[in-house]
């Protein structure tokens, strides 16, 4: 009996260092396709140009920027929903109440900010919302890993 109760703990040791594995091969892997999605770009530009004997530019197009933008912006996609999947149902519920206390603030928040802007005539405050729902999700997330 004891015997099983001992290959129990060594399953569950394994199943968490595993886990952690596959963290830091992540973490490595979404690391590396970032710096590549934003040095090689211009570096393959540059070193064509070269090659090519074209004179030097000022600054990069506007399509290459927009490249890398889109590029990057699918990374941190992809990074997302694959720690989605590594996560487990508490990591999932403190994120889906986040992002929820995140959605609430700004779907409120500028219903109310638009009144305040029209009774005060001032000017629109869109930013300041934006970052007070970044602090309510951030304050959630505080909030609930403290509370346990």
């Amino acid at each position: 009996m004891n015997g099983g109760a001992m290959m129990q703990e060594r399953w569950g040791e394994a199943r968490v260092r595993e886990r952690g594995r596959r963290r830091v091969r992540r973490a490595v892997i979404l690391v590396v396709l970032a710096v590549a999605i934003v040095v090689l770009p211009p570096f393959l530009s540059g070193f064509i140009d070269g090659f090519m004997r074209n004179p030097s530019r000022n600054g990069a197009p506007a399509g290459e920027v927009v490249g890398i933008a889109v590029a990057l912006l699918a990374v941190i996609v992809c990074a997302g929903v694959w720690g989605w999947r590594e996560s487990d149902e508490v990591q999932r519920r403190q994120t889906v109440n986040a992002w929820a206390a995140v959605g609430i603030v700004g779907f409120v928040g500028h219903v109310i900010l638009q009144m305040i802007e029209r009774a005060l005539h001032l000017a629109p405050m869109t930013e300041q919302l934006w970052w007070g729902s970044l602090a309510a999700g951030v304050a959630v997330m505080i909030w609930q890993r403290v509370k346990g």
